[in-house]
């Protein structure tokens, strides 16, 4: 037994000698990351700002060519009519929605005037990068590029990335933003640019530094149970420790009261990286729920529509800034943005012309479901309040009430239909709910009860994480001291330092 917890001390001190200052980095970078994440440019924004549609635009395009695959979107660039075509998460091609010609490239002075409108601040300088920064760090943004970085001269330090390729402003950041993220995502999620851009070595960096750490936890929880004292009556409760310096009493403390949190922060934070094995976990499915409902765009089923039709249909008292061509249960549909950019308004093409379409019944996702899933038996309600899945988000609009839909499959799947625009919002597999409750829940506290009391996970986050912090700093103390221990009894007896005795 005293060779097993020889085995055990020795294993954490050195794991925990390497790893301490990541630690102590993830914690306090932490803080930061619970009020404010990585800048990103506001979708809702960039909607807002897109020029409406007008009965003269709808006059003069002409219809999507069958030939476009993917998602496809009408809406204004520079003042004309493009259509924006998706075939990725971020690559798109436009085209001239006059000619069906494939638009020319943004020019630096149109980026410029995007960029001013869009801040409302005059332009202090503008450049063209080849190449992703720091502030773009994702290799999907590399089919936008070259991109113009727009600096604007405002009190924020607001900076504009706008794809020459396709016009669209793609990031946006400030300097309070970009602080932020320097003192809290970048760090903890070791958001390195060089690093980053080279994705599947970033998952290993990360996947590899979060195991290690996981070692160093659960070393340390053993450790403080093996060096637990028995307390005399009437001690003090710090007595349980055996350890009378500071550093190493308190880490001993601090790690016995908050190691259990220590160890499910970072195995949920390998968890951000890494799948649940389906070994253990398995995933039956060859082709996700989600995908089998939610059909790729299919124009050949609009064809009959002239655009002038369209506008006859869609037309109403608030203005239109986008339509996207979708195809929804088999059914050709339009998706009309007006002033919500989550919440279209939805129009379906019948034999005799397009029609408003009401929410989608209980009839219709029933009829749809035995379609696409053929044999599947399955349960669907209406759910009316979030539950442990389905929960409120801070980038999304989640509906309510919203169609939930279990499928009695080897997966056990379940997704919630939104019942305006009859897609799947969210899915969930067993794999999946596994991973959720390893990744979200422990990472950040997202339990039901907690999301309803925003205020109380924010603060049980913050008083986790200054435990966490002390545990970490107390730890890179004691590494310190362990490495020079190591490296002073290792250096050759006529390099150590001699003690000379006084007689005085």
């Amino acid at each position: 037994m005293s060779r097993f917890k020889n085995i055990i001390l020795q294993i954490h001190n050195l794991s925990g000698s390497v790893l301490s200052l990541m630690f102590v980095i993830w914690f306090l970078s932490g803080f930061v990351l619970i009020f404010a994440g990585f800048p990103h440019a506001s979708k809702e924004e960039r909607f807002l700002h897109l020029s409406f549609l007008t009965k003269s635009d709808f006059d003069s395009i002409q219809a999507p060519s069958e030939s476009f695959t993917g998602e496809v979107e009408l809406e204004k660039m520079n003042g004309n009519p493009v259509y924006r075509v998706y075939s990725g998460r971020k690559s798109q091609k436009v085209y001239n929605a006059v000619s069906l010609n494939e638009s020319e490239k943004t020019t630096k002075k149109e980026a410029v005037n995007l960029a001013e409108n869009f801040t409302g601040a005059k332009l202090q300088s503008v450049e063209k990068i080849e190449e992703l920064d720091q502030w773009i760090p994702w290799d999907y943004y590399n089919p936008l590029l070259p991109i113009y970085k727009c600096y604007l001269n405002d009190k924020d330090h607001t900076r504009i990335y706008i794809s020459e390729k396709t016009g669209s402003i793609i990031q946006e950041t400030t300097r309070k933003s970009r602080w932020a993220a320097r003192l809290g995502a970048i760090p903890h999620w070791i958001y390195f640019k060089s690093l980053r851009l080279q994705k599947g070595l970033w998952l290993k960096v990360v996947a590899w530094i979060s195991f290690l750490g996981i070692l160093v936890s659960i070393t340390g929880l053993v450790a403080g149970f093996i060096r637990l004292k028995k307390r005399k009556k009437n001690s003090q409760w710090t007595e349980f420790s055996p350890y009378k310096k500071f550093w190493y009493k308190w880490h001993h403390i601090t790690g016995f009261l908050f190691g259990f949190f220590v160890f499910t922060f970072i195995l949920s934070g390998f968890f951000s990286v890494v799948d649940i094995p389906k070994s253990l976990v398995p995933v039956h499915a060859k082709v996700s729920a989600k995908k089998v409902w939610n059909q790729k765009t299919d124009v050949k089923q609009h064809a009959a529509i002239s655009m002038s039709d369209l506008w006859n249909a869609v037309k109403g008292e608030k203005p239109i800034r986008k339509v996207v061509w979708k195809t929804v249960m088999n059914q050709a549909c339009f998706w009309v943005y007006r002033d919500q950019f989550e919440l279209p308004d939805v129009y379906v093409v019948a034999a005799d012309g397009v029609f408003a379409k009401p929410d989608y019944s209980e009839k219709e996702i029933s009829s749809w479901c035995k379609s696409a899933f053929a044999g599947t038996n399955y349960d669907l309600k209406e759910l009316n309040e979030f539950d442990a899945y389905y929960q409120k988000s801070g980038m999304w609009k989640r509906p309510l009430p919203v169609w939930q839909l279990n499928l009695h499959d080897a997966d056990h799947t379940c997704m919630y239909i939104h019942p305006k625009t009859g897609e799947v919002i969210k899915s969930y597999n067993s794999n999946d709910r596994g991973r959720r409750w390893l990744y979200k829940s422990l990472h950040t506290l997202d339990f039901p009860f907690l999301k309803q009391h925003e205020w109380l996970r924010k603060f049980l986050l913050l008083f986790l994480s200054l435990g966490g912090t002390v545990v970490s700093v107390s730890g890179f103390v004691l590494g310190i001291k362990w490495i020079r221990r190591k490296a002073k009894k290792s250096l050759p007896a006529r390099l150590k330092p001699i003690k000379i005795k006084s007689n005085d």
